[in-house]
C-alpha cells in the first residue's frame, strides 16, 4: 500500500515545485520599479488627467480648502466628489497580482494601444506627472486589470502587469472615464442647514400651493408663508423640509436630448420651480419639467400617468439634466399637500 502511494506523493511534490516556479516572487516584484503603481500619499495628489484613444480627455484639479472637498473639472465645472475619492482610493490601494504571461504580452499591449487609457498623476510641487498609468482591458475572469507604468527618468515599462485591489472583486478600468457629463458634479443645492436663508417652491403645472420657508437665525424658529401670508405649521415639519435642501442632486447632466430638443425644453413651461437663497447672498434654482412616459405607469390610486413616473427633466442655469422622482417627490410633497395642511390648521 505504501509502495503504491509513493508515485502519487512524487507527482504532488513535482506539481508544487512547478507551480512555485511559475509564480512571481513577491520580493522580485517589490524590487521592480515598474510594479510601483501605488501612490502612498494621495493627499499630495493635486491633478489627474485621463485621456482615451478617441481623443477625449478629462482633467480634475484639487481646489485647496473647498468646503465640500470638490475638485475642478476641465477648468469649467466642479467634479463629482465620489469619483475623485474613488480615484484616490484606487491610487493608494492598487497592487500587482502578477506579470502578464509572455504568450499574452503582445496581445495585451496591442489592446492597450487600441482602446486603453492614459492616466497622468501630478503631485504638489511637480510640473510633470509623478506616475503615468496605461490602463488596458480586464482579465478574462474580470478580477484583474492590465496596466503598464511610466515613471519620470526611467520611461515607460516594457512589462505589463495584472493589477487589483485586495478585498475588491472586479476590475478597475471603469473608474477612469473621460466623458465630461459623467464627471460633472451633480449637486444643485448643497450646504449645511445654517447656511440657508430661505427656500421657496412653486408648482407651475402640478397640484399644490407655493410657499417660502425662512429661518429666524440662531436660536430662532422656521416660518412659512404663502404669498406673504404666514402659515401655521409644525416646526418639526418645517425642519424636515429645510434639511432636505442640504443635499439635492440631479441624476446626470446627460439629458439624452438633441440640441433642438433641449432648446424646446428650455422654452417650455415648467412643472415646478425651486429656489434656495443662501446667507452669503447667492442663490440657486432648478426648473423641473415633466418627461413623456416610456411605458404605461399608474399612480397609487390606479390612475394612468401621463408622464414618466421615474424621471423628470431639469433646467439649471440654462443647462438640461435628468432627475429621479425618487429624489424629488419627497421634496415636492411638502408643497403638494400644503393646501390640505393649511385647511386642517385653519379648521383646528
Amino acid at each position: 500500500m505504501k509502495r503504491n502511494a509513493f508515485p502519487f506523493v512524487i507527482l504532488v511534490l513535482v506539481g508544487i515545485g512547478v507551480y512555485s516556479l511559475l509564480q512571481p516572487e513577491v520580493g522580485n516584484l517589490d524590487a521592480d520599479l515598474s510594479t510601483h503603481f501605488a501612490i502612498e500619499d494621495t493627499a499630495a495628489v493635486v491633478r489627474i488627467r485621463i485621456a482615451d484613444t478617441d481623443g477625449r480627455a478629462a482633467t480634475v484639479e484639487r481646489i485647496p480648502g473647498h468646503p465640500l472637498g470638490l475638485w475642478r473639472l476641465n477648468d469649467r465645472y466642479m467634479a463629482r466628489k465620489d469619483a475623485t475619492d474613488l480615484l484616490l482610493k484606487t491610487f493608494k490601494r492598487v497592487s500587482v497580482r502578477q506579470p502578464v504571461r509572455a504568450t499574452a504580452k503582445a496581445g495585451v499591449l496591442k489592446m492597450m494601444a487600441a482602446s486603453g487609457k492614459r492616466v497622468d498623476i501630478y503631485v504638489d510641487g511637480q510640473e510633470d506627472p509623478v506616475k503615468t498609468w496605461y490602463i488596458g482591458t480586464p482579465t478574462q475572469s474580470h478580477t484583474g486589470t492590465h496596466m503598464l507604468l511610466e515613471l519620470p527618468g526611467t520611461g515607460r515599462a516594457e512589462q505589463p502587469y495584472i493589477t487589483h485591489i485586495e478585498g475588491f472583486t472586479g476590475f478597475l478600468s471603469t473608474r477612469f472615464f473621460t466623458d465630461e457629463n459623467e464627471w460633472r458634479y451633480t449637486g444643485v443645492f448643497e450646504s449645511s442647514a445654517d447656511h440657508i436663508a430661505s427656500i421657496s417652491g412653486t408648482p407651475l403645472n402640478d397640484v399644490g400651493a407655493p410657499a417660502t420657508l425662512t429661518w429666524g437665525g440662531e436660536g430662532g424658529l422656521l416660518s412659512a408663508a404663502e404669498d406673504g401670508r404666514g402659515l401655521t405649521l409644525p416646526q418639526r415639519m418645517l425642519q424636515d423640509q429645510w434639511l432636505k435642501f442640504t443635499k439635492v442632486h440631479v441624476e446626470t447632466w446627460n439629458s439624452h436630448l438633441s440640441e433642438s430638443a433641449q432648446d424646446s425644453l428650455r422654452l417650455s413651461p415648467a412643472a415646478w420651480r425651486l429656489n434656495v437663497t443662501y446667507k452669503d447672498g447667492h442663490s440657486a434654482s432648478i426648473d423641473l419639467h415633466w418627461k413623456a412616459p416610456i411605458m404605461e405607469e399608474y399612480d397609487e390610486s390606479g390612475k394612468l400617468l401621463n408622464h414618466d413616473g421615474s424621471r423628470m427633466y431639469a433646467v439649471v442655469n440654462g443647462e438640461c439634466a435628468l432627475v429621479q422622482t425618487f429624489v424629488f417627490n419627497p421634496i415636492l410633497e411638502f408643497w403638494r399637500t400644503l393646501p390640505e395642511m393649511t385647511s386642517q390648521s385653519t379648521s383646528s
